[in-house]
């Protein structure tokens, strides 16, 4: 896994120019911040995959299914138990993963990157194209039985609903996509469906709203009811779906036209929605609101206007995660409560290896 997983990331590496230094920590705006992280992952990579345009996964070059295509469960011990009462609370760096109030080598969960998904009842993450389980309990389980294609271009993201224990993904099998919606308390798909789009290989799952999944591919943006099974075309090829929460999307591009009952939002590709929908979450402690009229939310801890160094993503129970720099080359973590805005100081660590990333976020 570790070999595949070199392989695939040195042919993005030798594409991206090399970082340069940390001077004073200082760091400008929120895009020049995430182009500098992707630079940062060529340290890191050998140990821990949670940032970049679209994840990596260590897949090997078969791209049939078969025996040894079935996850070895040996690679994975169990971590004990994680507390995600307040939150997944997941990020890491180049050497550590912070996961539910523990702290594990980066070297053993090489498998957390942006395909991942992080909830309430645990983290879903892929294995050689497998949806796989880390429950709270801290153990390992396999979602999907039997032999799955393992391809490498193949990269559909899982998603997970706000507050629900809702998870959609997408598998391939025997040169088929089939999208799968789960029940992550009820422990089974409560449906899936096979795209009329053949092998799929640019098949993206950008998120799923009130059992609606939005699915991407080369020709533009479609919705899928999996309480119906109807499908709708939503948006064209230009147009990416950056986040949807509560019938709200938030979306980058040209405006979608065929919207039916859903609030749209313009925003950058990798900004996020509050669990709630009504407000937008981009490179600042200012939380902008999505409805006219609506008032921001600011958060005590992080820069409030978007130029200073940090780290934001919104956690599994609502909250906000904020990483702002510390005292020479620390970090320090904050768990701020929306709308109230009030920050708890929740750890100081120094990264290594670039800056800090979340687990299934590219902000």
């Amino acid at each position: 896994m570790t070999i595949d997983l070199r392989d695939l990331l040195e042919e993005r590496i030798d594409a991206v120019p090399a970082s340069v230094g940390d001077l004073d920590r200082v760091r400008s705006t929120g895009r020049r911040i995430r182009g500098r992280r992707r630079a940062a992952l060529g340290a890191a990579a050998a140990a821990l995959v949670l940032a970049g345009g679209t994840a990596v996964i260590a897949l090997d070059d078969r791209t049939s299914g078969g025996e040894d295509s079935a996850p070895d469960q040996t690679r994975y011990a169990s971590l004990g138990a994680l507390d995600f009462a307040d939150g997944a609370r997941a990020f890491g760096d180049a050497s550590h993963v912070y996961l539910g109030g523990r702290k594990v080598p980066a070297e053993n969960l090489q498998w957390l990157d942006t395909d991942a998904a992080a909830t309430s009842y645990g983290i879903v993450f892929y294995d050689r194209g497998r949806p796989m389980l880390l429950d709270p309990s801290g153990e390992f389980s396999a979602l999907v039985d039997g032999p799955l294609d393992q391809a490498p271009r193949f990269h559909p993201a899982a998603k997970a609903e706000g507050a629900k224990p809702i998870v959609a993904w997408a598998t391939l099998r025997d040169g088929q996509v089939t999208i799968s919606v789960y029940d992550l308390v009820a422990g089974d798909v409560v449906a899936s469906v096979e795209p009329d789009c053949g092998r799929c290989a640019d098949l993206v799952i950008d998120g799923i709203d009130k059992g609606i999944v939005f699915v991407r591919t080369g020709g533009g943006t479609r919705t899928w009811d999996s309480a119906t099974g109807e499908w709708a075309d939503f948006a064209g090829p230009q147009t990416r779906v950056a986040d949807v929460r509560d019938g709200v999307v938030l979306y980058d591009g040209p405006a979608p036209t065929d919207v039916g009952d859903w609030h749209l939002v313009a925003g950058a590709i990798d900004a996020q929605l509050t669990l709630d929908g009504d407000h937008v979450l981009y490179w600042s402690s200012t939380l902008e609101p999505t409805a006219p009229g609506g008032e921001p939310i600011v958060l005590e801890r992080g820069a409030v206007d978007g130029q200073g160094y940090g780290q934001w993503t919104i956690d599994t129970d609502g909250s906000v995660l904020v990483i702002t720099a510390g005292r020479g080359d620390d970090d320090v973590v904050f768990d701020c409560t929306v709308p109230s805005g009030v920050c708890e100081e929740i750890l100081t660590f120094t990264a290594t290896g670039g800056d800090p990333k979340f687990i299934g976020n590219d902000m």
